[in-house]
């Protein structure tokens, strides 16, 4: 540690002292490289950068891997989000739509990217670019193998750098960046721990093994999956000349498709490997089943048909689809805290609401309405209130229109105080 890095980390606590409590306990798992409380305990002493740059390398590869974490970002996204904002609040909301629509700024390339960061890195990195005048311009991503954190031994942050991987002397150069500039988004984390829990270094062991499994059945594939002759020739008492072996070798290399053979009493064509290699599915799938555990996804999602029909294919997918509405939440207030309210200046003012992730839930509550309309059949609203109805559908309530009264069928139902004037009679 620098004789800087010393007075502004005295600086940093003195700050920190006098604008909140100070805790008596200590970070003990998590920890930056020159930490003396980094990553104790852990048997992989590994640069934690290191990793991050093997796991975006393997993630660019593609395969049943990167299909399995795109689903993340994909199914939280998916059906859609809006911008929500308090009674009176409307002005700002449409300063954020307007932010929005500015050539530079893709709000879903910002969330897809950041999401996809915190699966694989643990941690998502995205700068807010100011404008001149302290406004935020745009927002942009950048590789989280780049960055690492800065913070005292009680775990506060106190400012980000950014590795830049050069040539020669300025090889590794760490930037400088304050915490304000930085949106970071952290999915999950281990109790204690400062950075994000990587869902691939989590899953990194059962990823290895699925590759290892793939390797093994595709070389068996190559050894054993098509048939081989083997010649015996001679017998006991009239055995075969070098010769002999030299011309059947001549003429198995001339072999094609179509070739028939014609040998004397004492030579026998045996055929090896006509069942190819056996079990190979079986293999496969217990290793699928094991990677899609360890990733957190449905084993449908990579391929998987086993249970596709049964009653326990619904609840991984049910289970999955909780999750996915807990990372929404995360998401939404991440980005409703550290972009939306820099945009409006007024903190919680607009915000994110991702939609369901099921329709199903969709259709449950529109059940539920119907059936607490159905309580009173003079009066559908004596149970709920319209007002009720849109804030669950979350639709907008009509502008510049009538009110008209609610129907049931065929029939108008009116208001309860004209019917009290008309003899509680119902108009047709």
């Amino acid at each position: 540690m620098t004789m800087f890095d010393d007075i502004r980390k005295r600086l940093a606590a003195t700050i920190y002292a006098a604008g909140s409590p100070t805790p008596q306990t200590r970070i003990v798992g998590g920890g930056t490289e020159d930490n003396i409380f980094a990553r104790l305990g852990r048997d992989d002493r590994t640069d934690p950068r290191a990793k991050i740059k093997r796991f975006m390398k393997n993630y660019r590869r593609g395969g049943p891997v990167a299909d399995a974490l795109d689903a993340y970002p994909l199914f939280t996204l998916a059906n859609g989000y809006e911008l929500v904002c308090e009674k009176g609040s409307e002005a700002l909301k449409d300063r954020v739509v307007t932010w929005c629509d500015q050539p530079q700024v893709d709000l879903d390339s910002t969330l897809w990217d950041g999401i996809l960061s915190a699966i694989i890195a643990g941690d998502g990195y995205q700068e807010i670019i100011q404008d001149r005048g302290g406004g935020v311009w745009g927002v942009v991503t950048r590789d989280p193998s780049s960055f690492r954190k800065k913070y005292d031994e009680f775990g506060r942050l106190q400012y980000y750098e950014q590795i830049l991987d050069g040539f020669g002397e300025i090889e590794k150069k760490p930037v400088q960046i304050e915490p304000d500039r930085i949106l970071n988004l952290i999915l999950f984390r281990a109790p204690g721990d400062v950075y994000g829990q990587s869902i691939m270094d989590r899953a990194e062991d059962d990823i290895n093994r699925d590759l290892d499994v793939i390797e093994s059945i595709t070389k068996a594939i190559h050894r054993h999956g098509t048939p081989k002759q083997q010649w015996a020739m001679g017998s006991d008492e009239n055995r075969a000349s070098d010769a002999d072996l030299k011309a059947v070798r001549t003429e198995i290399q001339t072999m094609k498709a179509m070739t028939d053979f014609a040998t004397t009493h004492d030579t026998k064509i045996n055929m090896l490997d006509t069942a190819g290699v056996q079990n190979v599915d079986v293999y496969s799938n217990v290793s699928l089943q094991r990677l899609a555990c360890a990733l957190g996804v449905p084993e449908e999602m990579l391929g998987l048909g086993r249970g596709s029909t049964e009653a326990t294919a619904v609840v991984r997918m049910k289970a999955f689809l909780d999750r996915i509405s807990t990372i929404q939440g995360i998401v939404a207030r991440a980005y409703s805290r550290g972009l939306i309210d820099r945009i409006t200046g007024v903190p919680g003012a607009v915000w994110i609401e991702f939609n369901d992730t099921s329709v199903d839930d969709e259709k449950k509550v529109a059940d539920l309405i119907a059936v607490l309309a159905k309580l009173d059949q003079f009066d559908p609203w004596a149970v709920i209130t319209p007002e009720w109805v849109r804030e669950r559908m979350r639709i907008e309530a009509p502008t510049g229109e009538p009110a008209t009264a609610p129907t049931t069928g065929s029939m108008t139902v009116l208001p309860s105080q004209e019917s009290t004037e008309t003899g509680g009679q119902q108009a047709p």
